[in-house]
């Protein structure tokens, strides 16, 4: 019987995108499996290995492969990323939620955070070499594969199994458009692939037809860095209508969902797109880039825009916050659609992956 190891640095603490899939990617085999981490640091609910120093770069390379050796026939590393050199008679699985740092500068500029663009140039090293080395590939959307095998020519198999949506998203009715609040929501961050700077001057450019106190309401952007984009929305004159929110509970990011107008997602580059589904299970209509993944995640049940261009952002929110019946038909196919992305389906979908992969 093989015995299972995973990198559960990001599993633990407030969890949620690349952590949350690692956790649901292990539930099959967790009673395998053991956690791997730096000094300090365990996983209460796994038995979990903490040896070596935490600068991430050393911890990856050098310390989580000979504790793999010693202790794993399978190594599983859930973050983008993995060791270069492969331990020695270990089998590696590798996830892969999106090539997002393989793009240029000049496609994509460097974030204003260091640890962000830092990690960036880390993984455009690494990566390729890992993938060529990987036993099993696993990522999270058709998009991301293709992007894989065309950029990297791999032509081993890469299991596609998407991003899941709690439960407990589903469980509250939505609320009738008469009943929203008067904001527009969009989660985001600041790395420039989440394209703030031109969704703020779209939504300046908005608020000459949309009702006077309508609001755009920004999750996602750490605190340190709201400095830069609010200069930008005072030199759009949309300061006052525009909210950087800190943090945020998962509580409060579901009522923020259910409660909104709209959601806008202006994203350039998405492996997935995991606030789509959290949209759509919100029963909160949904406008967003016609980039990447998106469409893929969306299907019929929202309108697309161009991200880099700053007049269809803007026509699409209008839109959306002035045709009710639009917006009752989008939401009524959003609620059918994230059928798709339910933790039991994606759930069966992880079983099915590891029946298939010891079967090999």
């Amino acid at each position: 019987m093989d015995k299972y190891a995973i990198d559960v640095r990001w599993m633990i603490g407030n969890v949620r995108g690349m952590g949350r899939y690692a956790q649901q990617l292990i539930a099959p085999i967790k009673d395998k499996c053991i956690g791997l981490a730096p000094r300090g640091i365990q996983k209460q609910d796994l038995p979990t290995i903490s040896q070596g120093k935490s600068f991430f770069p050393y911890w990856e390379q050098i310390v989580m492969p000979k504790l793999a050796v010693e202790r794993a026939d399978v190594l599983i590393c859930p973050y983008n990323t993995g060791p270069l050199i492969k331990p020695e008679g270990v089998k590696l699985v590798v996830v892969v939620h999106d090539l997002i740092f393989m793009r240029t500068l000049k496609e994509l500029p460097a974030s204003v955070s260091l640890y962000q663009t830092l990690g960036r140039f880390y993984r455009r090293l690494v990566v390729p070499r890992v993938l060529k080395q990987a036993d099993i590939l696993l990522t999270v959307s058709e998009f991301t594969k293709r992007e894989i095998q065309e950029r990297y020519n791999i032509g081993k198999d890469i299991c596609v199994i998407p991003n899941a949506i709690s439960s407990h998203w589903l469980e509250e009715k939505r609320l009738l458009i008469a009943d929203r609040g008067n904001y527009i929501f969009t989660v985001a961050g600041e790395a420039p692939s989440k394209n703030v700077v031109r969704l703020i001057k779209a939504f300046s450019l908005a608020k000459k037809s949309l009702p006077t106190n309508m609001a755009l309401k920004i999750a996602g952007i750490k605190p340190e860095h709201h400095a830069g984009f609010i200069k930008e929305a005072i030199a759009c004159g949309v300061e006052s209508s525009i909210d950087f929110l800190g943090f945020i509970s998962e509580s409060e990011l579901k009522k923020l969902y259910r409660q909104a107008r709209l959601f806008v997602f202006a994203s350039l580059f998405e492996g997935f797109g995991i606030p789509l589904i959290e949209a759509m299970a919100s029963g909160t209509p949904i406008c967003c880039s016609n980039s990447t993944s998106l469409p893929e995640v969306i299907g019929e049940c929202g309108i697309l825009f161009d991200p880099l261009k700053i007049h269809e952002i803007a026509e699409a929110m209008t839109c959306l916050a002035l045709d009710d019946d639009k917006s009752e038909r989008l939401i009524n196919e959003g609620r059918k659609r994230v059928k798709l992305y339910t933790e039991d389906r994606v759930n069966n979908l992880f079983a099915q992956f590891w029946e298939a992969t010891n079967a090999k």
